[in-house]
């Protein structure tokens, strides 16, 4: 996998999510077929909340709708919080910026931590993922068929579903998975925030729980369409630094062609390492109790046996003792 010259923000973002080796790390790259990048991301893990916005490359100003949605969930970080209105606001600020010679939309997908739970918002076709590490899927699997464990590198689990026209047509059974993603038309969607086809916005919300050990990844399609999901598996699994992860999730989307602009963030469960350790020696233990070998248990119910006998003779022996005291005294 070639190493990618990745930015760590698209022009106009304020800040990238952070640094190397923190709970969180996001980059950016135009591609090697867009003039320009119309991703935007931003994060802050003090305030538990991350966005990916991708400016639709069909429209005009995609860059500035996608930087729309980062500004207003900032905002919403440091005020109520409520990221769904936040994004109604973006909604309303495109829609009313719109002119007969320019239409601006943007995708976006938005994570808020709540103690160790997290909700996701999103609309179109940016993603979140889940990947679990090998240690904990290991446990959580121990007593599957080997058929059914997870794979060494752990398990991915797309936690968004897209608001596309191929999604559409695998929910109805037109095409499965494998057609959708070769489908001449995957990069149609059918909704965005902003865009004159929708006056309205309608935005998805799912919540989960943390497990320690897990990450999430937030991506705008330049990543999901090009990149197999075991590709993603196996550099979160051996890249515990967020932001090379990050980077070398772009670089692979670069390596297979780079054909829109690609942007990620992958975010650590709040939990530490060693609390995974724990919670997989936990699981192995609380599955089956602790069972001496059978020689042990053996000796041990005949030492008992032994026990028993010998405390019924001394007992018949004083009985017999008892009763030839009283026919003699």
């Amino acid at each position: 996998m070639s190493e990618a010259n990745v930015r760590e923000r698209p022009s106009g973002v304020s800040q990238p999510a952070v640094s190397a080796m923190k709970r969180s790390a996001g980059a950016t790259h135009t591609g090697y077929r867009r003039e320009q990048n119309e991703d935007a991301f931003w994060g802050d893990e003090t305030r538990g909340v991350w966005v990916v916005a991708d400016g639709l490359g069909g429209h005009q100003a995609g860059e500035i709708a996608s930087q729309t949605v980062v500004e207003e969930i900032q905002r919403s970080s440091a005020t109520d919080r409520h990221y769904e209105q936040a994004l109604r606001r973006a909604h309303a600020l495109l829609v009313g910026e719109e002119s007969s010679t320019t239409a601006m939309g943007t995708t976006a997908v938005v994570v808020a931590e709540d103690g160790n739970y997290f909700h996701i918002y999103w609309v179109g076709d940016s993603r979140a993922y889940l990947w679990t590490p090998p240690a904990v899927a290991t446990a959580e699997s121990a007593d599957l068929p080997s058929s059914q464990q997870e794979p060494r590198h752990g398990h991915l689990k797309q936690l968004t579903v897209d608001h596309s026209y191929v999604q559409m047509l695998v929910d109805s059974g037109a095409i499965n998975q494998e057609e959708a993603a070769s489908h001449p038309n995957r990069h149609v969607i059918t909704r965005c925030i902003g865009g004159t086809a929708n006056p309205s916005l309608e935005i998805d919300r799912a919540s989960f729980s943390w497990q320690p050990g897990q990450k999430l990844l937030l991506c705008s399609d330049g990543l999901s369409n090009d990149v197999l999901e075991s590709e993603i598996c196996a550099v979160l699994a051996n890249n515990p630094d967020n932001q090379r992860a990050s980077e070398l999730l772009i670089a692979a989307a670069l390596d297979a062609g780079g054909r829109d602009n690609i942007t990620v963030q992958v975010i650590s469960s709040p939990h530490t390492a060693a609390d995974s350790k724990n919670l997989t020696a936990q699981n192995l233990n609380s599955r089956t109790a602790h069972q001496p070998p059978a020689s042990q248990q053996f000796f041990s119910s005949r030492g008992t046996l032994a026990v028993t006998i010998a405390t019924l003779a001394i007992i018949f022996s004083l009985g017999v003792y008892a009763a030839w005291l009283l026919l003699n005294g």
